[in-house]
């Protein structure tokens, strides 16, 4: 009996192998600890209209909200929209635009966006058309539709602004930082970092403040990190002069409020032997621990720091393991996103090599408080993705989107073939659902006709008419991206074949 009891042991013990071995073949070997299951990506965005720059919010009652750069058209007339797409429990809504502006003589741009939740559990978003960031918001069950969102109020100056992030504090305190142009003879067409809060849901905000006051360099790439203890940290990335014009990297620095954004201390330099940090990301894990993300624009490494100071002080930069950046003079444009889950534990998303070859695919990394696990492997193919943004809801479920080039259109957003794509992963965090505060008095509401489905509509704006003397500002991105990589690679080769298209758009 006892024999019996012996092999059977042993039989479970093979048994148990062989079927961790058959599992095994099925699962990704990334990292060490228990990989992270993402589901299969999900296109959102109509393949037939451009799509780009998206962001994505979540709540704890299961709504997925994911907002982006596109187009659309009413009529004979063309729109740059927000375009957005609402997880309805089983399925996603087809896109709708909720913001819009009409292309006047086919200058058509960017509509860089931000999205949050408040603390009533509405929608939040920040966006530029054309040129000129906007606040607006809507009630989360209401969202998909355009007549709902309130007014669009002005956040940034005359100039251009481009780069926006949105955080809501604890207390209800919503902030913004983005870039905005600062004219300068030292650096004609340079932006600097700005920040606004506002008390009231963003009636009203405060009077905007420069974090970066750099003459002669180029600050681009804000993000905000909202901090323990009223804290906030703002990191974005420098170059000495005009970064769409080849500028020179010039590091990543980082503004601190201990107030919630009253006042704000000087901003501190990151700079490293290894190489110029840029394309940085900061965020602080359960333990009161900064973390600071940042790539090299001289090769594909990755590196992170420490400080439990508040950022006075940091650690040495550790490369981040397995993970590689793609090549600088490709796509500078993109960024990293982190968040954290109710366990504290900082979840790093970014776009990456796949291999030894040129092939790019979306990764994901986790920081414990001491070690990283993964990275984790979510999305690759043909494509080229770009600009991952990432949102964690009940504490531990986490929400990822980003956007694809396809190589036959890499630099041609006409040809409307970018996609926006979705992915969502849980984590063995502990579920932690958040209560909204409850709303003092009803959001008004354009009058509604009765009877039949009443269809969103673009929000109309009245354009301004710019002085022709003053700076254009940034062109599109793919315009951008094409000068730069010609400036950074120093090629010239194919300049002949493209200088016709370039120059019809340019902004």
């Amino acid at each position: 009996m006892m024999r019996w009891k012996f092999r059977s042991g042993w039989i479970a013990l093979l048994a148990g192998l062989f079927l961790a071995l058959g599992t095994g073949s099925f699962a990704p070997a990334f990292g060490q600890g228990e990989a992270i299951r993402w589901e299969k990506p999900v296109r959102l965005s109509d393949p037939s209209e451009m799509a780009w720059f998206p962001d994505v919010v979540a709540d704890d009652a299961g709504n997925v909200i994911v907002v982006w750069a596109g187009g659309t058209r009413r009529g004979q007339t063309a729109f740059d929209a927000l375009m957005l797409a609402r997880w309805q429990g089983s399925a996603w809504s087809s896109p709708v635009d909720v913001q819009a502006v009409p292309i006047v003589n086919n200058e058509s741009y960017a509509v860089r966006n931000s999205i949050t939740l408040d603390r009533y559990g509405d929608v939040l978003v920040t966006f530029r058309v054309p040129t000129i960031l906007y606040f607006s918001k809507a009630p989360m069950d209401q969202v998909a539709s355009a007549q709902v969102w309130t007014l669009p109020r002005r956040l940034s100056g005359f100039n251009v602004a481009y780069y926006n992030e949105l955080g809501v504090d604890s207390e209800g305190r919503i902030h913004v930082v983005w870039s905005e142009i600062v004219t300068a003879p030292s650096c004609e067409g340079c932006a600097d970092i700005f920040y606004r809060f506002s008390d009231d849901d963003g009636e009203t905000w405060s009077s905007p403040v420069n974090l970066a006051r750099s003459p002669g360099h180029d600050s681009l790439k804000p993000h905000l990190w909202i901090g323990k203890g009223g804290w906030l940290y703002v990191t974005w990335q420098e170059s000495e002069g005009l970064f769409v014009g080849g500028g020179k990297p010039a590091g990543v620095r980082l503004a601190r409020s201990p107030d919630r954004g009253r006042t704000w201390k000087e901003p501190v330099w990151i700079t490293a032997t290894v190489g110029t940090p840029q394309q940085a990301v900061i965020g602080e894990d359960g333990q009161g621990t900064l973390l600071l993300v940042w790539r090299v624009a001289e090769g594909p490494s990755v590196y992170f720091q420490r400080s439990r100071d508040h950022g006075e002080t940091w650690t040495s930069p550790t490369l981040l393991p397995g993970f590689q950046a793609r090549p600088w003079t490709q796509i500078p444009y993109d960024d990293y996103d982190i968040a954290a889950d109710s366990l504290g534990r900082l979840h790093f998303v970014g776009v990456g090599a796949v291999g030894a070859g040129d092939q790019l695919g979306v990764w994901h990394l986790m920081w414990d408080g001491t070690t990283w696990q993964g990275p984790f492997l979510v999305s690759t193919g043909r494509n080229f993705p770009e600009w991952t943004r990432l949102a964690v809801s009940e504490g531990r479920r986490l929400h990822l989107v980003w956007f694809e080039r396809d190589p036959e259109n890499m630099y041609n957003s006409d040809a409307a073939r970018y996609t926006v794509w979705y992915s969502t992963a849980l984590t063995d965090a502990p579920p932690v659902r958040r209560t909204p505060v409850p709303t003092p008095t009803p959001m008004p509401l354009f009058p509604m006709p009765s009877g039949g489905r009443v269809l969103p509509t673009p929000t109309p704006f009245v354009l301004r008419t710019m002085d022709p003397n003053l700076p254009a500002g940034q062109p599109r991105p793919d315009s951008e991206a094409l000068r730069l990589i010609v400036l950074m690679g120093g090629g010239v080769i194919g300049l002949s074949a493209i200088g016709g298209w370039a120059l019809r758009r340019r902004s």
